[in-house]
């Protein structure tokens, strides 16, 4: 049995992994990367193990494969023993070009994709800091970070929350025509946040994003500066 396991939840993977040998009761497991490894050799590894009939578990990384020429491996796993389970594990997403993908239903594989769960939410960011909610601000930049988002889309997002508060603190006949749950959620932001100070967030925000691009600010340093200057407004 050949499964195809694929995506950025690696840990995800890994614990299918973990959980199929158990069900299958095999002690131990054989690690093959594709990086070190030839046609000639994954064929041995696949036909010499289990010389006894009993069940074994092969997992070929496939994470390292960059442009190798995968044709003649697939080849070697064509007609398997019926005895092998092999894994064929990537930490990212296979793409329908990939050919262990195109040939999934020669080769009678399973594929299994594990995407990453994004742990941040850019609204949730938002609103905590025009809520001057200090900890839970940076609580939900650091979730951002991990996720990988540029500092250009959180900079954005922050200059979408304070056109919004601009328009709910100036009687914006546009924003009554908003959702009743976002309206009542930015009027009561509104509240924080004097007509003065909104008008020099657009001036301190409109001269960062200038200046982070003509290199005046690092860009890494953009979104802990532009929250300081809201949470301090």
């Amino acid at each position: 049995m050949i499964y195809i396991v694929h995506g950025e939840d690696l840990a995800k993977s890994r614990n299918l992994i973990l959980n199929q040998q158990k069900k299958l009761g095999i002690e131990s497991r054989n690690e093959l990367d594709i990086s070190n490894l030839s046609p000639e050799d994954l064929f041995s590894h696949v036909h010499s193990s289990g010389l006894f009939g009993e069940n074994q578990l092969l997992v070929l990384n496939i994470s390292k494969a960059g442009r190798t020429n995968l044709e003649p491996f697939l080849e070697k796993l064509k007609k398997i023993p019926e005895n092998i389970i092999l894994i064929i594990l990537s930490d990212k997403i296979l793409t329908t070009s990939n050919i262990f993908i195109k040939n999934a239903s020669k080769l009678e594989a399973k594929v299994i994709l594990n995407e990453k769960t994004p742990l941040s939410n850019t609204f949730r960011f938002v609103d905590a800091v025009f809520y001057k909610q200090r900890d839970k601000s940076y609580r939900e930049l650091s979730k951002l970070t991990r996720d990988q988002t540029e500092p250009f889309e959180i900079f954005s997002m922050l200059l979408w929350g304070l056109r919004n508060l601009a328009q709910a603190k100036f009687d914006n006949q546009k924003f009554f025509k908003g959702r009743d749950f976002i309206k009542n959620k930015v009027y009561a932001q509104s509240k924080l946040f004097s007509t003065e100070s909104i008008k020099k967030l657009y001036k301190t925000l409109s001269d960062m994003d200038r200046d982070v691009k003509t290199g005046g600010i690092d860009h890494d340093l953009l979104i802990p500066l532009a929250v300081e200057k809201v949470l301090n407004s």
